[in-house]
């Protein structure tokens, strides 16, 4: 079935844009929801990690609040259009104590155009590269 939902802009129409209308400050929602709804910045979902897959609870990327910002640190894969995303909405550690494992976690908005920010394509064998591994090193 075809996906009424253009690739480039998916992402932030589906997933990033609702979650900032029920969730997000109102800085947030003003920075980016017209972005998002006229389809000029492109986002992706940091998601699956290489020993955790969809298993969200054992998550290991971190962020460390540092006052005005998120220190991440860890890896993604399998990231649908990361490649060519302007802003990655990632699932991270910030509370490695919190019981049950799933409130230890937050979801950070990180731009990807960022020294700190390793984004790495995942050729298929059709020679398409859809997904990436993403690399945050702050």
């Amino acid at each position: 079935a075809h996906n009424p939902i253009p690739h480039m802009t998916g992402m932030g129409v589906t997933m990033v844009g609702p979650t900032l209308l029920e969730y997000g400050t109102a800085e947030q929602k003003a920075r980016h929801l017209k972005g998002i709804a006229s389809g000029e910045i492109r986002w992706c979902l940091g998601l699956s990690e290489p020993n955790a897959g969809s298993d969200l609870a054992s998550l290991s990327t971190k962020a460390q609040d540092k006052g005005d910002y998120f220190a991440l640190n860890g890896q993604k894969v399998w990231t649908s259009g990361a490649a060519w995303s302007d802003w990655c909405f990632v699932l991270c550690r910030t509370d490695a104590d919190a019981q049950p494992k799933h409130r230890g976690l937050s979801y950070i908005l990180c731009p990807m155009d960022q020294k700190e920010v390793e984004v790495r394509p995942i050729v298929q064998m059709t020679g398409d590269a859809e997904f990436s591994e993403v690399f945050f090193n702050f």
